[in-house]
């Protein structure tokens, strides 16, 4: 489901008004109603929120639009799991007890912790294809992650680093002043890195009445909200690009056993190499015909080391070459880059 919610909006509108422009002609073409707006009870397509604030940055000329949203907005966590986090023991704590039940503000949001020697990573992912066409949503919820542990710590926090796949939108410089620390681009995650001791950073709000009676709430919401092919599907989305889309691996992730997890998805008459080939299917039309991505960078969203391995399947799938499909079905409503193909 591509959905999240009203507040996203949030301070959106007041910052459109600082630049010149109004929050209605920004809404108005993806038929977003302005009673949404702040609304947490309310949700709208993820899709369509990327969309406007690509749309609303470009024409405002404000390259930062992301980054300033989430400044002002804070953490943005609202409701139950903003209670859920605040009353968790540690700060590793809370940020664990956000990603579990993340989906329940947004299905399309993905946040991951990794814990290395010596480091820590907070990663971000979503459902969308090609988040290097939607820099201005990945840059705001970064920062969204690292108010969240300030939250957290009742404290100013500053990440070892940020980790950006797209290149830079605005000047360098003020990447530096959002985020208080070096930020990479061209790299191969969309990641927070964060030094170990700060997730055993206690939170200030640690409530573990109040985190117990949330916890049981949400888990309750989860169980009735999400079926299994949901699950599955964003956990595919979220591995192609990674080329780590296996059936072990989107179990591990799940916390299932995969001889569980296939049974599961046989009773429910899906098979899992034929969905994920589903997916790739469905996500290669939409990149050839709505972006300039290379046919090159296409295959390596859906997963492919090589190029002519997605040549082949797409062959398969359409009966035409990549740049064929191109030819007849493209319309480009984004600049993802170059648009050469390889």
């Amino acid at each position: 489901m591509d959905s999240i919610r009203g507040t996203a909006f949030l301070q959106f509108g007041e910052l459109l008004s600082e630049q010149g422009a109004t929050l209605r002609e920004h809404l108005a073409p993806h038929h977003v109603d302005l009673d949404v707006v702040g609304n947490f009870e309310k949700k709208f397509s993820y899709k369509s929120l990327a969309q406007i604030f690509e749309g609303s940055a470009r024409a405002v000329h404000m390259p930062e639009l992301g980054l300033e949203l989430a400044a002002r907005q804070g953490s943005s966590l609202l409701g139950p799991l903003q209670h859920l986090a605040r009353s968790a023991p540690t700060v590793g704590d809370g940020l664990v007890a956000v990603l579990r039940y993340m989906h329940l503000y947004s299905p399309s949001i993905h946040y991951r912790l990794e814990r290395r020697p010596g480091n820590v990573l907070l990663y971000f992912d979503n459902s969308l294809p090609c988040p290097e066409a939607i820099p201005q949503i990945v840059e705001k919820s970064l920062l969204q992650g690292k108010l969240l542990v300030s939250e957290l710590m009742g404290a100013a926090f500053r990440p070892r680093s940020v980790l950006l796949r797209h290149q830079p939108q605005a000047d360098i410089a003020l990447y530096r002043r959002y985020f208080g620390c070096p930020v990479l681009f061209g790299q191969e995650h969309n990641a927070l890195a964060l030094s170990p001791i700060s997730l055993q950073h206690p939170c200030i709000q640690h409530d573990p009445v109040l985190h117990s009676i949330v916890r049981f709430y949400l888990e309750a919401q989860s169980s009735s909200d999400d079926d299994l092919r949901s699950k599955v599907e964003r956990h595919i989305q979220m591995l192609l690009p990674k080329c780590r889309c296996s059936l072990q691996q989107v179990a591990h992730n799940l916390g299932l056993n995969p001889r569980t997890l296939q049974r599961r998805l046989a009773n429910d008459g899906i098979d899992f190499e034929g969905h994920v080939e589903q997916i790739r299917r469905q996500q290669a039309e939409h990149l050839l015909c709505r972006t300039t991505l290379t046919v090159g960078q296409i295959a390596r969203e859906l997963g492919y080391n090589r190029t002519a391995s997605f040549c082949r399947a797409h062959l398969r799938w359409f009966g035409m070459s990549p740049l064929e499909h191109r030819r007849l079905h493209g319309k480009h409503p984004f600049h993802a880059g170059s648009s050469t193909d390889d």
